[in-house]
């Protein structure tokens, strides 16, 4: 499970960073499972998968093409249609869309590495417990 302890987020965002690199080998923070949103100059904060144990994105698939797995969300490409469905019902907006190809990217937490929580040079991103 993460834990986020925005307090100390400085808007670095080298979480969006590494995630992107991760998955994609790129630098674009539009295609990383992980967000800073930024309120300045008052603060910033990671949105992230929080890994619901009854997901509301899951639960939202109108085609089940979304499963929890290893305390993740589960994405079957093949069974979706883009409709955005997990996106909207997510309550922490921690759901987002491949601008590439308008696919959910729900967050794999980097195959248990969680990479960002590795990163983050504040130690914002926590994962606490399995």
């Amino acid at each position: 499970m993460i834990k986020i302890n925005s307090k100390d987020c400085t808007g670095c965002r080298i979480c969006e960073i590494v995630c992107s690199m991760h998955h994609y080998r790129v630098v674009n923070s539009e295609r990383a499972r992980v967000r800073v949103t930024t309120n300045w100059p008052w603060e910033d904060e990671p949105v992230l998968c929080r890994q619901c144990r009854k997901p509301k994105c899951v639960e939202s698939c109108p085609r089940g093409a979304l499963a929890f797995a290893n305390n993740h969300p589960v994405l079957d490409a093949e069974k979706c249609n883009s409709c955005q469905a997990c996106v909207a019902a997510c309550p922490f907006k921690a759901m987002f869309v491949d601008p590439e190809n308008g696919m959910p990217i729900p967050c794999d937490t980097c195959d248990g590495k969680y990479m960002c929580s590795q990163w983050c040079p504040n130690k914002v991103i926590e994962v606490v417990g399995e």
